[in-house]
């Protein structure tokens, strides 16, 4: 066979070769990784608006296309190790094979060093020759085209595969993110911040082949909820393939509100964390979810001593996977690097962080479970089960309604919301007394004509509902601050 006459590909063939914990699989498990896999990578190639076919040889994952962004695109697809794009052709031969070889590589090994790396692939009994045998015969001919061998330190790398009706021939080799492919091994749901630890602890998750969803407990109001859905989303929009993400906000202001009021102090960052696995409980449960992740790493904060995070998990019989658990955080941040979050967590404040104090670092369950008998449980159950679920990818980030505003409309209905004791102490003038879970149940009987400017003990609780009744269709606000800032607009 005479190089003029090669006959040239058709198409372009990507080649992804699989990762070792995919093909090592029992063939019944193995066919069920394949069969995701192909699903993740058709959807990756989907997203990104490129025309591809995906075969499936068992062995290899080929895909026919003549987009060069399908290679960085297959390379995030998770249970793949590497891609290369190649030049397939028939062969009779080994001569045949060593022929086409040097006709490919003779130019760019001139003067250079190389390496010939053969593979068979397929059905071996069908070549009748080994690796060596290509790798020494071709070697041969590109030391006589002016080349030189050098098998750990070389400048070029000669790639073949050799299948029993082709040979693929290929030069770089890019590295796959490996891993499972996403989906074996089922759903949970990760708890996002917003921050570093959340987004790679998801991700870790994910690449261990879980189709991801998430759960945010909204702290502080719209703008926190915006930064946390865009970190969510990139995240989903670079890696998670194959399924439709969901995230799930959970409004926790109400609770911040309750223990701040009723709590210790130096509880309150130990005691936000164990109700926010108490709420992510309802959900999981709710939505059959078998575990849910967070990012915590043992020492990193208070919260997250080895005492504190048996104490917040006492309780609780869903599964609580910490995968970061023993990461230092710069390990944390340089993988936020990676995989494209890093830039929109280090702009997050922390919501987190609560000035009560010194925190607890050495807490018992016992000593949590005192604490959190101070506050309403119904409130928990009732703010878990109202929580909101929305397509990750669907997401759009419109401007978020005005709710906090720092005086009284004209002519508003005020609505306080404290309790009765506290409303008798002090209320607004014309301010009607209705506490919060009252109006949680009532809200929505409320004539929709009037304007609403809600108050509590300090914004979170009246922050809460303005939202939730301005999506039912009102036209309320919160007053921002509350009661003391509202004391001082009243003078």
């Amino acid at each position: 066979m005479q190089p003029d006459k090669l006959k040239r590909p058709s198409t372009s063939t990507l080649m992804l070769r699989l990762c070792g914990e995919v093909t090592t699989k029992s063939a019944g498990i193995r066919k069920k990784f394949n069969r995701r896999l192909v699903q993740n990578l058709r959807d990756a190639f989907q997203r990104a608006d490129i025309e591809a076919r995906v075969r499936d040889h068992w062995y290899r994952m080929d895909v026919e296309t003549e987009d060069q962004r399908a290679v960085e695109v297959a390379s995030r697809v998770f249970g793949i190790q590497a891609a290369s794009w190649t030049r397939a052709y028939d062969w009779e031969t080994l001569d045949d094979v060593v022929e086409i070889g040097e006709a490919l590589f003779r130019d760019a090994v001139a003067q250079k060093t190389f390496a010939v790396r053969t593979k068979r692939a397929g059905y071996r009994d069908k070549i009748p020759f080994d690796s060596m045998d290509v790798d020494r015969a071709l070697g041969t001919r590109l030391v006589e085209a002016g080349g030189s061998v050098d098998l750990d330190d070389h400048q070029v790398r000669v790639g073949i595969e050799v299948r029993e009706d082709k040979a693929f021939f290929f030069a770089d080799e890019v590295p796959g993110i490996a891993g499972l492919p996403c989906g074996v091994e089922g759903r949970a749901v990760a708890l996002m911040s917003g921050g570093f630890d959340s987004a790679v602890a998801a991700w870790t998750m994910m690449r261990r082949g879980v189709d991801m969803d998430f759960l945010f407990f909204n702290l502080a109001g719209p703008p926190q909820e915006r930064a946390v859905k865009e970190v969510t989303q990139t995240l989903c929009k670079r890696w998670a393939f194959g399924y439709a993400p969901k995230i799930h906000v959970v409004d926790l202001r109400p609770m911040i509100a309750e223990m701040r009021h009723e709590v210790d102090g130096h509880y309150w960052q130990l005691l936000l964390k164990r109700l926010m696995v108490r709420a992510g409980e309802i959900v999981c449960q709710e939505h059959y979810y078998p575990a849910m992740i967070t990012g915590e790493s043992c020492g990193q904060v208070s919260s997250q001593t080895l005492l504190n995070l048996a104490a917040i998990s006492a309780p609780i019989t869903t599964a609580i996977l910490r995968p970061l658990v023993g990461t230092n955080k710069e390990a944390i941040i340089e993988r936020a690097r990676q995989i494209g979050t890093y830039d929109l967590c280090r702009k997050n404040p922390e919501f987190c962080a609560l000035e009560g104090g010194p925190p607890v670092v050495d807490a018992w369950p016992g000593d949590l479970d005192e604490q959190e008998a101070k506050i309403d449980s119904q409130l928990l159950a009732e703010l878990a089960e109202r929580h909101q679920t929305s397509t990750v990818l669907e997401i759009s980030f419109d401007d978020d309604p005005q709710i906090q505003i720092d005086e009284v409309p004209d002519g508003a209905v005020i609505l306080d919301l404290r309790s009765p004791r506290e409303f008798e102490n002090w209320s607004y003038e014309e301010a009607i007394n209705m506490p919060l879970q009252r109006a949680l149940d009532q809200a929505g009987l409320l004539p929709k004509e009037a304007t609403y400017l809600l108050y509590c003990e300090v914004g979170l609780k009246s922050a809460f509902l303005a939202e939730s009744m301005t999506k039912m269709g009102f036209d309320a606000y919160s007053f921002s601050g509350g009661v003391p800032k509202l004391k001082k607009y009243a003078r």
